[in-house]
């Protein structure tokens, strides 16, 4: 299932992570939610994440995402500020 977004606006405690560990957090959920998009602002970066018990998991690129997992795109993606 895949949804597109506006806006999304990640904000508390947000934790950047390799790619791995990522995938490990996403085996932790039945039907993880997540957000997929760019953020920066000359060079924009590829993104993508979910929370897991009221973390925010961040990691730079694209992750290859189980097929049971429901995808946000967002158009516009901010990391706090």
């Amino acid at each position: 299932m895949a949804i597109d977004a506006n806006r999304v606006i990640a904000g508390g405690v947000l934790v950047f992570v390799e790619q791995e560990v990522f995938r490990k957090f996403l085996e932790l959920k039945e039907k993880p939610i997540v957000i997929v998009g760019e953020t920066g602002g000359f060079k924009k970066v590829k993104v993508t994440m979910m929370t897991y018990e009221g973390t925010v998991i961040i990691t730079r690129g694209e992750v290859e995402l189980p097929e049971n997992a429901i995808i946000v795109r967002a158009k516009e993606l901010s990391l706090g500020k």
